[in-house]
């Protein structure tokens, strides 16, 4: 990242999830509204205009919680294979069972969380991944040929959630290269090579693929008041096997504090302005218990949040067997945002919720589903950027 990248304060910032909520909730009036410095005046569901001022009114001093350090470029190591015949590049955050997790962490220096939950994926969503297990020597999870995977982004039948097969040549087969799953499948007819099924499914977000990859944030300097909007990405090394990206800061169910990526999520409307990628399948997921409540504040104390307000709260951390890193939003509304206090944790939310303070909106119907790994501080400071300078 170049030094004389200089942070431009922006003057007109759409955000994503506000217009989610004017879609899904139709909460607003067709009056003008003034929240956290934004001028918004919408008609039925368009939004005509919403500018930011740089400067918080003097109403506003006392109701303000912005944290430090919320967005943190990241540098997580990359892994590659094939689809299709061309290279996929990926990353590796989440493993649904201990030692898959732990191979891999050990394999690319970056922590992988477990989440058993995982597992419960249904089949009809996983995308199918195959690991050679012998065969041709390479740089594949096994130390033969790079694995293979059946889609990408914008592949009917896409997801990072992938499902393990290990595919091991037989005795008397000329062991080659294979790029594809259809390739695969053909050796497997002919009797060249044998396919094991596993239970191993691994979040492996795609970053760059034949044919397009993650956007790439524009303004690739990041600051505490970088918006969501515009790209997750600030750099993609292929050379290096390096993807940078940026980590927002939240709060975990007891009030811990949390970083998290986001690097894909369904409907389209928000996947596109958040510049990830869109995946349907996700929505299948809403109502098992591969994902997990993540809350967000839509009005209240102002501060470093998605939507100009509080920092959000998941309901699971890394260490809860619950921990999933899909996440079905929820919208927090404080009814007289007068009298909004600033919410840690779950068991807060729950408090207000019982005396009638707020009220809690599933976003988009309950089709809002976000793939946002959550990593531990420690993680995330490890693997932070560093600016390079030009010379």
């Amino acid at each position: 990242m170049s030094s004389k990248n200089k942070q431009q304060k922006p003057v007109v910032i759409l955000s994503y999830l506000t217009i989610v909520l004017l879609i899904s909730t139709a909460i607003f009036s067709a009056q003008s509204q003034k929240i956290f410095g934004q001028q918004i005046t919408t008609a039925g569901n368009t939004t005509k205009s919403i500018a930011m001022s740089n400067q918080s009114s003097a109403e506003n001093l006392g109701s303000v919680l912005k944290l430090s350090q919320t967005n943190i470029p990241i540098d997580i190591p990359m892994m590659k294979g094939y689809q299709n015949g061309q290279e996929i590049f990926f990353i590796a955050t989440d493993a649904s069972d201990n030692q898959t997790a732990s191979t891999i962490t050990n394999q690319t220096g970056f922590k992988v969380n477990v989440s058993p939950a995982l597992s419960e994926t249904p089949e009809s969503v996983l995308n199918q991944a195959y690991g050679f297990t012998n065969g041709i020597p390479g740089a594949g999870p096994f130390g033969f040929q790079l694995p293979v995977v059946a889609a990408k982004p914008g592949d009917q039948g896409f997801s990072p959630l992938w499902k393990l097969n290990l595919v091991e040549w037989n005795q008397n087969a000329t062991p080659k290269e294979l790029k594809s799953a259809q390739e695969i499948m053909a050796a497997q007819q002919n009797g060249s090579l044998t396919i094991k099924k596993t239970d191993v499914v691994v979040n492996h977000p795609v970053v760059k693929w034949n044919g397009g990859s993650l956007k790439i944030k524009e303004d690739r300097s990041v600051n505490d008041d970088s918006p969501y909007i515009g790209g997750q990405v600030l750099d993609i090394d292929t050379t290096n096997m390096v993807v940078t990206v940026v980590a927002h800061r939240g709060w975990g169910p007891d009030g811990r504090t949390v970083y998290y990526i986001v690097s894909d999520a369904t409907p389209k409307m928000p996947a596109d302005m958040m510049g990830v990628a869109y995946v349907p399948s996700d929505e299948k997921l809403a109502s098992t218990p591969v994902t997990v409540d993540l809350f967000q504040f839509m009005n209240g104390i102002n501060g470093s949040g998605p939507m100009g307000f509080q920092a959000g709260i998941g309901a699971a951390n890394t260490d809860d067997a619950s921990y999933s890193p899909l996440w079905r939003i929820s919208f927090i509304e404080w009814k007289d945002p007068s009298e909004a206090r600033v919410l840690e944790t779950v068991n807060d939310i729950t408090a207000m919720a019982q005396a009638g303070m707020i009220s809690i909106t599933p976003a988009m119907n309950g089709t809002h589903v976000v793939n946002c790994p959550f990593f531990e501080p420690s993680t995330i400071f490890e693997h932070q950027s560093k600016p390079t300078t030009e010379v």
